[in-house]
């Protein structure tokens, strides 16, 4: 991501959770199995985890990642992009049919930036399904309210959470793309502050993760 003396937003060996990755299955089986699985893009894929899950479904994987130059033990079908995702992409407009980003965006910083830039290369017809800590979630009230600083995005999470998104500007930044959200899925459970009590998350609000899958029109 952004190169400075800081690497604001840079997080190294970053690994997304494994509840996201399977928020990110689940999402695939929210599109219509006559949609195209030609090629699906891991964005900011890290060591290439997803990018390996993403080989079952898809007919090849291109992942993007600051540290990309470094992912040399990728299988064939996997390709391996570098790229300041704060930048301008190096991927062609309209060519992918389904673009991933787990535990991502809120390391950008400028998130219209990231999500117009998906829009633009997913082709028309095509899906995005983005991932982020849930800032509704009770704990993070819980710590806002204390500290005025959401959970995931405390001193101790910076200077790598640097974009704590609400879920209504994840709608709206979205539809300022052109975008079309088809679905919402939550996950993860958080422990609560100093303790390993993990509450059931069968409600929004005690789930430590966000997703929201979009459809670029037609």
């Amino acid at each position: 991501m952004l190169q400075s003396k800081m690497l604001i937003g840079k997080q190294e060996k970053g690994v997304s959770p494994d509840h996201t990755k399977e928020m990110a299955m689940n999402a695939i089986r929210l599109v219509p199995e006559t949609s195209p699985r030609r090629l699906a893009l891991d964005v900011g894929g890290g060591e290439g985890a997803l990018a390996r899950m993403l080989m079952e479904t898809f007919t090849s994987v291109t992942l993007l990642d600051y540290n990309a130059h470094d992912r040399v033990d990728l299988p064939p079908r996997i390709s391996a992009k570098q790229c300041d995702l704060n930048l301008v992409w190096p991927i062609e407009d309209d060519t992918v049919d389904f673009a991933f980003s787990l535990e991502v965006i809120e390391h950008i910083e400028n998130p219209r930036h990231f999500v117009r830039e998906m829009a633009r290369l997913v082709r028309p017809g095509g899906y995005i399904f983005i991932t982020t800590p849930n800032i509704h979630n009770l704990w993070s009230i819980m710590a806002f309210a204390l500290r005025g600083q959401h959970r995931y995005f405390q001193d101790s999470s910076y200077p790598a959470h640097i974009t704590p998104l609400a879920r209504i500007d994840l709608h709206r930044i979205g539809s300022e793309a052109g975008l079309i959200v088809q679905g919402e899925l939550w996950g993860g459970r958080d422990p609560a502050p100093f303790t390993n009590i993990r509450l059931p998350s069968f409600i929004h609000q005690l789930s430590s993760t966000i997703g929201i899958l979009y459809r670029k029109p037609v």
